[in-house]
């Protein structure tokens, strides 16, 4: 539809008033007064709230119930049929709440937190995440291939993961243990990001966004099929000069008064390719991350030119093949993984006489070959699931070494070693409304042997709008390269470590509540032993040891709607202590109470949303022994699809209320709590070549 003048002059006017607003000349009340005036313009000006569809069954809760899930159990089923407590987020959710990351997605899932220590992003899960874990206790999964890298298994979710959210499909959460699946690190959940094929493309797109603190982002992408072969092709960047950060640790006059200045500095530029032809699929990916450190962790020099930074790249190449074999449907993959991680950290001279800042080199490659059978066949009322995976580790080496004078530290790399599993599975359809779904993995490692993790789910559908779930599962977490290998001074390799284990009881109700509300309810247990935990030794020196059980009890809950006029709403609440069994002591950074709502309005005939997400993250005890305070966070998006045929307009303000607060800082900080960012904005145009694609 063409724009007419009125409405060129008043998008030209919002369009100027976001530009001043992302450089930073509106702040505080005026920034408040800002995204007041935008809402208007947006909202109001064009006419009254109009009326959307009143065709109810479109919007029907049935579509939650029966949206179509692969993660937990590797073929498609709804999620009322699995045996997890499933959250699904579409890309209609990531458009229209304004979600940056992943991580900015997962924090809004029930029962999920995030923390952030100015490098990484950690996800927390019912209640557990330790400071100075890598995320690998989450499996996470691009397209159904695991992404944890292959020496401290990490998995990343900030600007550090290697997927734009713009060439993300849907999101799938699976809760609980995960291992008679997927093998290691699916201990608390997997979590898998299902990229846009080239159909969904159909096109090519552009999108650029400025934002608060410096920061911009472009894509360029295009997809399509001709001829039965399909192409996706995908580049963003993204760059960001960051904040001034005000440490109260640092506040003297030797390190600028506690104020690093452009020390915040992050960007990154990735790849993503996707080609199809019939039953053959050939993805490849590649990701780059630069970051700069401003917390003066590990002793580093605060403040210092050039300061300390990370830089982490990922890339890989999958091949998979799916054909129909005697009644069998087969899908075999292939792929290999290259994760580089640079660290450079600054350090003050140890000879005083010097004016030469020390640097430390702290490094790592790592690379994978992966393969994967997997079978599947529908046998009366069985649909059967047999498969093998390994994994051929080639290389995971770490170096560390002082750069001048030179003086090395760590140089490790193992010989190339193997890991292997078979796994099995049987879903049973008792009865039209009992089905069981039962399975077992069993993995074998070369450092410490094998381990045999299985899983039951009993799934009964009581009456058409109630589901209950009884389910049962373990999973383990293998040792990584660096918990075991990394020796070094103050840090000492351990050879016996042994993988760490959970069993979890958990029972699940949803309840639909007429055609458009559905109410979730989760009751777990989650038993955790021979967490492998960084312990000093009699003579001072650090390693990883199988020293910590936990237990945790928790229960969560959500209420979700799809109502008239387009109105969608999520409210959910978690609670989830956590406990040493040993010393009854509350585990640091357990977030014991989470509660989310998100609501999506639709404005002006449907053809904008106002998308409001709200959290309330509960205190966490920090390492050194006091609390990070809870907090309330409110962010706002406008998302207009209809700005022209073409053109798509979003505008996001993120903690709306400029709410001060904190995370908890991990082991070897100066400091025991890390401020996170106020107020902050962005805007994000985007044109589609295809008018449909919207």
């Amino acid at each position: 539809m063409a724009v007419n003048g009125k409405s060129r002059d008043r998008k030209q006017l919002i369009e100027g008033v976001c530009l001043r607003a992302v450089n930073g000349r509106l702040t505080g009340l005026r920034g408040v007064a800002f995204f007041a005036m935008l809402s208007m313009s947006l909202a109001i000006a064009p006419g009254l709230l109009a009326q959307a569809s009143e065709n109810v069954d479109n919007l029907s809760i049935e579509q939650l119930l029966n949206v179509k899930i692969l993660t937990a159990s590797k073929f498609s089923q709804s999620a009322s049929d699995a045996p997890s407590a499933v959250t699904v987020i579409p890309r209609d959710e990531i458009q229209k709440y304004g979600y940056r990351t992943l991580a900015d997605l997962l924090q809004t899932v029930r029962g999920f937190y995030i923390t952030y220590d100015r490098n990484y992003s950690y996800l927390g899960v019912r209640g557990f995440q330790r400071p100075g874990d890598y995320n690998s206790r989450i499996l996470i999964l691009i397209d159904g291939r695991r992404v944890n890298d292959n020496i401290y298994a990490q998995g990343y979710l900030g600007t550090e993961f290697p997927v734009d959210l713009d060439m993300v499909d849907r999101v799938e959460i699976i809760r609980g243990p995960s291992s008679s699946l997927y093998g290691t690190s699916a201990f608390f959940g997997v979590i898998n990001v299902i990229t846009r094929k080239p159909t969904d493309l159909n096109g090519a797109e552009v999108s650029f966004e400025p934002g608060s603190f410096g920061a911009y982002k472009g894509r360029a992408s295009y997809g399509g099929e001709y001829k039965g072969v399909g192409m996706a092709l995908s580049s963003s960047f993204y760059a960001a000069s960051g904040r001034d950060l005000f440490f109260p640790e640092f506040n003297n006059p030797a390190s600028n008064y506690g104020i690093a200045h452009d020390g915040d500095g992050d960007s990154y530029q990735d790849l993503l390719a996707t080609f199809t032809f019939r039953g053959f699929t050939l993805q490849g990916l590649f990701s780059s991350r630069d970051k700069s450190i401003p917390t003066g962790s590990y002793g580093d020099l605060f403040d210092a030119r050039p300061g300390s930074g990370t830089l982490d790249s990922h890339r890989f190449i999958k091949f998979e093949y799916e054909h129909v074999l005697r009644a069998w449907d087969v899908t075999a993959t292939s792929s290999i993984d290259r994760h580089v991680y640079d660290g450079t950290y600054i350090s003050a001279p140890a000879d005083p006489s010097t004016t030469m800042n020390l640097v430390n080199k702290d490094l790592g490659w790592g690379t994978w070959w992966t393969g994967e059978i997997k079978l599947q066949r529908k046998v009366a009322r069985n649909q059967i699931t047999l498969g093998s995976e390994f994994q051929d580790n080639l290389q995971a080496d770490q170096l560390n070494y002082d750069v001048d004078p030179y003086l090395l530290a760590v140089n490790n790399s193992p010989q190339a070693w193997a890991d292997w599993s078979v796994y099995g599975q049987d879903e049973i359809a008792i009865t039209s409304k009992l089905s069981l779904n039962a399975g077992v993995r069993h993995d074998h490692y070369y450092t410490f042997g094998g381990t045999t993790n299985p899983r039951a789910g009993l799934i009964y559908h009581a009456f058409n709008p109630t589901t209950v779930k009884i389910l049962y599962g373990t999973a383990f977490q293998a040792p990584t390269p660096y918990e075991e290998f990394y020796n070094s001074g103050v840090y000492r390799a351990n050879l016996s470590l042994k993988p760490e284990k959970m069993k979890t009881m958990e029972a699940v109700v949803e309840q639909r509540l007429g055609k458009n509300w559905m109410i979730t309810g989760d009751l777990f247990h989650n038993d955790l032993d021979r967490l492998i935990t960084q312990t000093p030794g009699p003579d001072g020196t650090l390693s990883f040891t199988n020293f910590q059980n936990v237990a945790g009890t928790g229960f969560e809950t959500e209420l979700d709607a799809k109502l008239a006029a387009g109105i969608e709403l999520g409210a959910s609440y978690a609670y989830a202590p956590g406990k040493d069994e040993d010393t009854h002591q509350e585990l640091t950074n357990s977030a014991h109470n989470l509660s989310k709502l998100k609501i999506a309005v639709p404005v002006y005939r449907n053809r904008m949303s106002i998308g409001l997400d709200a959290q309330y993250t509960g205190p966490r005890h920090t390492v050194a022994g006091s609390s990070a305070a809870g907090y309330p966070m409110f962010n706002l998006t406008l998302l207009s699809r209809n700005v022209s045929r073409h053109m798509d307009l979003s505008a996001s303000c993120y903690n709306l209320l400029d709410r001060k607060y904190w995370d908890p800082a991990l082991p070897d900080y100066p400091m025991d709590k890390i401020q996170q960012d106020g107020r902050s904005f962005r805007v994000k145009l985007t044109w589609h070549s295809n008018a449909d694609s919207h």
